[in-house]
């Protein structure tokens, strides 16, 4: 990756990491990094190429777009030069879903370099399409107007409409109008009820539905039963 984004390596065991129930597996969990809460994707699980074996491991930490987020790797390897022109393009036989992590690739002497894009990993559109959340509540679909902001913008015009389509003990999803990345903090407010969480996964709806986020509570069940409750029944 390019380093520009790198802004600190971290053991893992050294991360008071928190799991998240029914998460994705490439979602290894949350950590508190100074004050910022901070998801760690495990990029073996998301480019699917084996299990994670609970062993000593590194976090990198990367600002992208400025967010922070954390990926768990093997290991460090060597910092080096590359120039654009010593990158080749993916071969075609490549799909597009599988192409967007790559920027290009390096010929070394007894290997070939994958040069990842990060900005695609940290989106990872196609594991999230094949998310399904493992509720505790019977599923139910609202299909109520709310309104929601993000994180840091505030009481003011930043509010922007949704629709509640899912709830659960642990859980909902929305219906947006924007993109909201992976690891936004986010309030949803409808009438008296009020639901804080994180933005956990996004789906591009393949029926023209229009996008949606899967958000967690804070709360754990037994507080938010009572405003799940409401909300189904209002």
């Amino acid at each position: 990756m390019d380093i520009s984004h790198l802004k600190e390596i971290k053991p893992f065991s050294e991360l008071k990491n928190t799991y998240v129930p029914n998460s994705p597996a490439w979602l290894k969990g949350l950590v508190n990094l100074r004050g910022n809460l901070v998801p760690v994707i495990d990029l073996a699980v998301a480019f699917r190429i084996r299990d994670r074996a609970e062993q000593g491991y590194n976090v990198i930490i990367l600002s992208i777009k400025s967010r922070i987020t954390g990926m768990l790797v093997d290991s460090i390897g060597t910092i080096m030069d590359i120039n654009n022109d010593e990158l080749e393009k993916p071969p075609s036989t490549i799909s597009k879903a599988e192409a967007k992590y790559i920027v290009g690739v390096k010929r070394l002497e007894d290997k070939l370099l994958v040069h990842i894009d990060p900005e695609g990993v940290i989106d990872i559109e196609g594991q999230s399409q094949q998310y399904h959340e493992k509720r505790k509540y019977t599923r139910r679909t609202p299909n109520v107007l709310a309104i929601f902001s993000a994180a840091g913008n505030g009481m003011g015009p930043e509010w922007k409409p949704c629709r509640i389509l899912d709830v659960s003990l642990g859980g909902c999803k929305l219906q947006v109008e924007d993109h909201i990345n992976m690891g936004t903090e986010i309030k949803v407010v409808r009438d008296d009820i009020q639901l804080e969480g994180m933005v956990i996964c996004t789906i591009n709806a393949q029926d023209k539905s229009g996008k949606h986020a899967c958000v967690k509570f804070k709360e754990p069940p037994e507080l938010i039963e009572g405003k799940i409750i409401n909300l189904i029944k209002a």
